[in-house]
């Protein structure tokens, strides 16, 4: 059986499709929430609130999943990477821990795959790990085929 779908494979990237989804709905409640404050239901506004809370605790799980999952493919790692940006901006200390766990799981993926570019990962980034992996990327010569 063949498998077209990195999501299918990957658990990093099935973590982040996760995130995606726990985000999407979030946005939709709070546009609820606005509804509902503005027609004053207080009972609905307390029962969205709630639902809200649940959903961001459920998307701040499935990224700590994400940073505790290895990639397969280059859809997780990139998942990996855009995760730790997102986790560097937040300026908190466990989010900052998850973000370079984050950055290292991707880099180890992406250098094994022969698909590491230090420079756009640090560019990508904005951190020092990008910076400090001066790694040789190993590429076999091409055979030719007559």
């Amino acid at each position: 059986m063949l498998i077209n779908d990195p999501i299918d494979f990957c658990p990093a990237a099935a973590a982040a499709a996760e995130i995606i989804r726990l985000e999407s709905v979030v946005d939709h409640v709070a546009r609820l929430i606005t509804e509902a404050e503005v027609a004053r239901e207080p009972v609905l506004l307390v029962q969205l609130t709630t639902l809200s809370d649940d959903l961001l605790l459920a998307a701040d799980e499935a990224r700590d999943r994400l940073a505790h999952v290895e990639a397969v493919s280059a859809a997780g790692a990139l998942a990996q990477l855009l995760a730790a940006i997102r986790d560097t901006r937040i300026r908190d200390d466990a989010e900052l821990n998850r973000a370079k766990d984050l950055e290292a799981k991707a880099v180890r993926f992406l250098v094994e795959a022969n698909l590491y570019d230090a420079q756009v990962c640090k560019t990508l980034s904005g951190s020092k790990l990008g910076g400090r992996m001066h790694v040789q990327v190993r590429r076999e010569p091409m055979q030719l085929i007559s």
